[in-house]
């Protein structure tokens, strides 16, 4: 006498073998990972991060405050560091409030407290708290990369830390091309 039972438990148990089988392969293939980039566009990277690190951290406190004097204190001491990023190029630090009100932009320029809000990096970058880039156009048709990086206090943003840098400086110092720029995850 065949047992009908014993059969079907098995089949059960095949099928879900073979899924928690396949299920870690599933889970590595979902996952995205940054398409890999050139030894140039890992280089700027690597640059801007380590920019980004030392900024951060220091001006969460004094953005919180708003005290624009404590702010141009953190990027005077930092500057040695950031220019190294870009010795030669127009390089410009932006430093914003939870509001996206300009605090202060280093090195100093003249009608600088214009609203960013309704740039799509900025908005991105406070509603997503991560660090985004996009390329941005100016009016003498020049192209700007920026860098928006959240001050981040738990899980509140108060404030905006801003790389610009000229996209034509960029590509003569690493070689980056603008496909690049934008494939880059600097939340890794």
């Amino acid at each position: 006498m065949e047992n009908h039972y014993l059969k079907k438990p098995l089949k059960f148990n095949r099928v879900w073998g073979v899924l928690l089988l396949l299920l870690p392969g599933f889970i590595c293939a979902c996952q995205a990972k940054e398409p890999p980039v050139s030894p140039a566009a890992a280089a700027f990277k690597q640059e801007v991060k380590e920019c980004l690190d030392r900024l951060v951290k220091p001006l969460k406190e004094a953005v919180l405050k708003r005290n624009t004097a404590a702010i141009n204190a953190i990027l005077k001491k930092a500057e040695p560091d950031t220019l190294k990023l870009c010795r030669m190029c127009p390089f410009r630090i932006g430093v914003l409030d939870r509001n996206a009100d300009t605090l202060v932009v280093h090195p100093p320029a003249k009608n600088a407290h214009l609203d960013f809000y309704n740039y799509g990096v900025v908005q991105r970058a406070f509603k997503n708290r991560k660090i985004t880039q996009q390329r941005l156009f100016l009016q003498d048709g020049s192209n700007l990369y920026v860098i928006c990086a959240p001050l981040l206090q738990g899980e509140q943003v108060v404030g905006l830390l801003a790389l610009a840098l000229s996209a034509d400086e960029a590509r003569k110092r690493w070689n980056l091309n603008e496909k690049e720029f934008r494939a880059l995850d600097f939340n890794r």
